[in-house]
């Protein structure tokens, strides 16, 4: 009676021990700290750029434009990183109930956006790289040309084509 009880004692502590097993990974069905990570940081960087747009047109917009226009950004986004809204949905439900792990993924997210600032540098500093003072200046410039033929320096902005 005793070797039954031995036994049955030391296949709990085993089942206990393989249940309580592998708590930092994220199940397979949903996405990686990593990929959620990237994600959430595309969304910010897109929500940042519509918030940009918005201030760079002079013309108020409705709030119901402006989140269209940021759904139509976060599925951009989705669809870069080849994913559907219901596959991110449900792993976004599956962090917010992991409150430790989307945590994690937030400050990678955090972490990820201050260093893309730290390379750009300060915009005003004369040491910033060319491209991102030039950006300053005239928003949506890609490059700016000088005309060969011309007795004054006239910088014209080469726009982006979906502008």
């Amino acid at each position: 009676m005793k070797n039954i009880l031995k036994y049955a004692i030391v296949a709990l502590a085993g089942v206990l021990l393989f249940a309580c097993g592998d708590g930092e990974n994220v199940p397979k069905k949903y996405m990686s700290k990593e990929e959620m990570s990237a994600i959430l940081r595309d969304m910010s960087i897109a929500d940042s750029y519509g918030n940009e747009q918005i201030m760079n047109n002079f013309h108020i917009i409705n709030d119901s434009l402006r989140q269209n226009t940021q759904k139509v950004y976060y599925k951009q986004v989705l669809d870069l990183h080849k994913v559907t809204v219901p596959q991110f949905m449900e792993s976004y439900q599956y962090y917010e109930a992991h409150p430790n792990r989307l945590k994690e993924v937030l400050q990678m997210v955090q972490a990820d956006l201050e260093a893309r600032k730290q390379r750009l540098g300060d915009p005003v500093d004369e040491n910033a790289p060319v491209r991102f003072r030039l950006r300053n200046i005239f928003p949506n410039a890609d490059s700016v040309m000088l005309l060969p033929k011309s007795d004054t320096v006239i910088p014209f902005v080469k726009r982006h084509p979906n502008i």
